[in-house]
């Protein structure tokens, strides 16, 4: 484990300051965005905003990293995300704030493409699967703890944007200094929505029906938690829960869905998540309940990304993973830009309780498809399915290709000096 883990100790604590960043931006700017008064419409424009800010980065980042390099792009875009965080506590505007979260959202993209390209590049058939796991473990934490630092900060205070900007900062660098040589860039995310959805129908609609539901709830669901009466650290509790639910469930419920039709699991958690949603709605209240209810509720929401992957990956060759889970975050980024401003809609209608009466149509929706699917084809036969792998939230497209099940590599991962075969060696990049 430790000659595995401690060459790319370096990536990983880049991942761990990095999102611990991301973690503290994305429940700080709806917080502050509630305090401050924003309607709820304008707060869904800022999901809305993110998602198309990530769109655009797992387009054009690999561009960037073909011309310039890891360690440049990687600069460029670890320096934008603490501009852009910096300027929020600065300019406290929603036409202003708009603008930067469409920054953020490709500063995310960006970054989390650099770090797992490059540790793609440092894996082997033998230690992916160990590498791939350790990668999900310290985003799910640095996430997770970057959220639930909000209990030590006032975020009416500007001290939490600098934090934030200090973390992106320091992220600068260890990649800055590393001597790891430079991966191939990896290739743009395809979306050719026809052949996804012949591929697999259940996976093509479940990756947009959930990045839905969790766009919505990762927008409105610290608004949701404020209204009910929750204080910041409340808050802060609330949206954790349910992600370290969702990431814990995911183990149980992929090797339950290995060993049955995994359109059953995926069904079920669905009508769970509708469940769990109207519950929140109906016992909509400060305290122990709404913890239990939104843990519920995390459960569904964030482990049925992984389970619709699995399943389209059933059907796949598995020269073809790394097309089908790009295709997949494209489609779940598509419905994380639509999502929020629908859930804002109905909440301007019926207060907050909106966004979780949204997730649970969504949920429902895709549990009812989903059913209708079991109806009238055939399970893939046993011997053609996938091993579900553990994957809490979609972070880039060039995590399919560091994901273990993606097709094993015809190389062997490049030495420490060695450097890529396609395109300049980064010291080699002249300078403009």
């Amino acid at each position: 484990m430790r000659k595995t883990v401690l060459p790319i100790g370096v990536l990983l604590f880049t991942t761990l300051v990095m999102y611990a960043a991301a973690g503290q931006q994305g429940i700080l700017v709806p917080v502050r965005a509630g305090l401050e008064g924003f309607s709820n419409v304008t707060i869904g424009f800022f999901g809305t905003a993110y998602a198309l800010g990530f769109i655009a980065g797992c387009y054009l980042i690999p561009i960037a990293l073909q011309r310039v390099g890891h360690i440049r792009t990687f600069g460029v875009v670890a320096s934008l995300a603490a501009t852009g965080i910096l300027l929020k506590g600065l300019l406290v505007y929603p036409e202003v704030w708009l603008v930067l979260r469409i920054v953020s959202g490709f500063s995310i993209a960006g970054a989390a493409m650099v770090i797992e390209s490059w540790l793609n590049s440092r894996a082997t058939n033998e230690n992916r699967g160990t590498l791939f796991s350790t990668y999900m473990i310290v985003y799910l934490s640095a996430v997770t703890g970057g959220q639930m630092s909000m209990i030590l900060f006032d975020p009416l205070q500007m001290t939490m944007f600098v934090v934030a900007g200090i973390l992106f900062t320091l992220a600068l660098i260890p990649t800055s200094l590393t001597t790891l040589p430079a991966p191939h860039a990896p290739d743009r995310a395809v979306l050719n929505l026809r052949w996804l959805y012949r591929l697999s129908p259940v996976g093509a609609l479940g990756a947009f029906l959930v990045g839905m539901a969790n766009g919505a709830f990762g927008t409105l669901g610290p608004i949701f938690a404020q209204d009910i009466g929750f204080e910041t650290s409340g808050v802060a509790i609330f949206m954790s829960v349910a992600l370290v639910a969702g990431a814990a469930a995911q183990w149980p419920l992929g090797r339950l869905s290995d060993m049955v039709d995994r359109r059953i699991v995926i069904a079920s958690v669905g009508v769970f998540g509708a469940v769990a949603g109207v519950a929140l709605v109906v016992f909509s209240a400060p305290g122990p309940i709404t913890y239990l209810l939104v843990l519920g509720f995390g459960i569904a929401a964030f482990s049925l990304y992984g389970l619709v992957v699995a399943h389209s990956n059933d059907h796949a060759d598995a020269s073809e993973f790394v097309v089908v889970s790009g295709g997949l975050l494209l489609l779940f980024g598509i419905g994380s830009a639509i999502g929020p401003l629908i859930a804002a809609a109905l909440s301007a209608v019926m207060t907050t309780l909106g966004v979780f009466v949204f997730t649970a149509v969504m949920h429902a929706l895709l549990a009812g498809f989903a059913f209708y699917r079991l109806s009238t084809h055939k399970p893939v036969p046993e011997e053609e399915k996938d091993t579900f792998t553990v994957l809490s939230r979609p972070t880039s497209p060039a995590a399919a290709a560091f994901d273990p099940r993606s097709e094993e590599p015809d190389e062997e991962p490049l030495a420490d000096d060695e450097p890529a075969e396609d395109g300049p060696a980064e010291e080699d990049v002249p300078s403009s």
